[in-house]
């Protein structure tokens, strides 16, 4: 099970960050990749080159308005996933918040002016389930709607299909048989 507080360095993206291209090469989409070591390094490089080099695990990356825009491909969010993000944003489209819930991508999509809070290197944590981010570099909290406990529970399983492949496994575990009477 993950765990739905981290701690990190803050990475702050502004407004109109699109999946493809921005997020992701196009490429990536269009041969349906999901391999997230496949993925991981190239999250962010259509904005910075560099960034899956300097990113952390536990790190956090702060969006503005229409965050991961585009066509609701999933191999931005499994890259981010892949190393180990949490999300952070004022907005998302609808098919990316659904998304980033399948690639297991703890994050909290709906947090007006959090851009306004950060900076690019800030020491941030976050506690998904409760909505707290806290800026430590800055000293101040703010609170924001966390995501439902199912689509929470969905995330700390790994995403849909680890969640799934729970499932089915508890499933195989059951004895159908009649009992004997």
């Amino acid at each position: 099970m993950m765990n739905l507080t981290m701690r990190g360095r803050c990475w702050k993206f502004g407004d109109n960050v699109g999946i493809d291209g921005d997020m992701m090469p196009l490429e990536f989409a269009l041969k349906r990749e999901t391999n997230p070591a496949v993925l991981g390094p190239y999250l962010m490089t259509g904005i910075d080159p560099d960034f899956p080099k300097k990113v952390k695990p536990g790190d956090i990356i702060v969006g503005g308005r229409r965050f991961a825009q585009g066509n609701p491909h999933i191999q931005g969010l499994i890259g981010i996933s892949a190393h180990g993000l949490g999300l952070v944003v004022e907005s998302i489209q609808r098919g990316s918040y659904r998304n980033a819930i399948n690639a297991g991508v703890p994050f909290l999509p709906n947090c007006q002016g959090v851009c306004a809070q950060v900076e690019t290197g800030d020491e941030i944590e976050v506690n998904f389930a409760t909505g707290i981010l806290i800026n430590h570099t800055r000293g101040t909290q703010f609170q924001y709607q966390p995501l439902a406990a199912s689509q929470l529970e969905i995330i700390t399983a790994g995403g849909w299909r680890a969640q799934l492949e729970a499932r089915v496994t508890a499933m195989r575990a059951i004895d159908f048989r009649p009992s004997p009477t």
